[in-house]
């Protein structure tokens, strides 16, 4: 079953409840800050892949229900919207705000992860960590333990009510990645759809734009028909397999 809305209480990848940061790889940091956002027998999953510095600041000092996909629901809204899992008048932010909600919120990686980034460090004279696409990437060479540790734990259980799980990030690598991931966790259903979309364990993973203000592609894929567009209409065309 997937978690229940809240912060959760998960040791997999720490000696003890006690230890809120560790370092999984030498390049590496993971703050254990695990949490699950909506419904926990919901239609639709979305996943990011880890809390961003945005969200892992407001775990410790805000809101609970703020940290989800904090600064880019707007966007999500119009990315969910677009492949029919919000209606005209819902909202992420409604959706992730409620314990009852049809879709579920969560991430790849539950905790914060994030990597050193030598070249803002170099400039800067200090560690830099961050967790931005092109870090994301070598996660699945660097970290895959922590990778594989959640996903056994948060995907190999969910309730038969989603029909699809929404991953955000649709570059090449990382979809190449995730489907790899989930081959690996369902290998005798795996059924590849098109290049945004996979069948495995009755259900559809479909990738999705990132959300982020930092993704400069995000209007193109949500607007287009060539380009990063293709992206999106592979999107909504896999949602014909529900």
């Amino acid at each position: 079953m997937l978690p229940k809305h809240g912060k959760l209480q998960c040791s997999e990848c720490y000696t003890s409840m006690d230890n809120e940061l560790i370092q999984p790889h030498p390049e590496w940091r993971m703050i254990n800050d695990p949490g699950a956002w909506g419904g926990d027998i919901p239609e639709y999953l979305v996943l990011g892949f880890s809390k961003g510095a945005t969200q892992a600041g407001i775990y410790k000092k805000g809101k609970f229900e703020d940290i989800a996909f904090a600064g880019m629901r707007p966007r999500l809204t119009q990315a969910l919207q677009a492949l029919g899992a919000l209606k005209v008048h819902e909202t992420a932010d409604e959706k992730i705000n409620d314990p009852n909600s049809n879709i579920g919120f969560g991430s790849l990686i539950r905790c914060s992860v994030s990597r050193i980034d030598k070249k803002t460090s170099d400039k800067t004279g200090k560690d830099v960590y961050a967790c931005t696409g092109p870090l994301i990437t070598k996660s699945f060479k660097e970290i895959p333990h922590i990778i594989k540790k959640c996903s056994n734990k948060y995907l190999t259980s969910i309730p038969i009510s989603v029909k699809v799980v929404f991953f955000l990030g649709n570059t090449d690598s990382y979809v190449q990645s995730c489907q790899s991931l989930i081959k690996e966790l369902f290998p005798r259903d795996f059924m590849a759809i098109n290049p945004m979309a996979v069948n495995a364990d009755n259900r559809l993973w479909i990738h999705l734009a990132h959300p982020s203000g930092l993704n400069g592609h995000f209007k193109t894929w949500l607007t287009e028909n060539a380009g990063s567009g293709l992206k999106r209409i592979h999107a909504i065309d896999a949602m014909k397999n529900i």
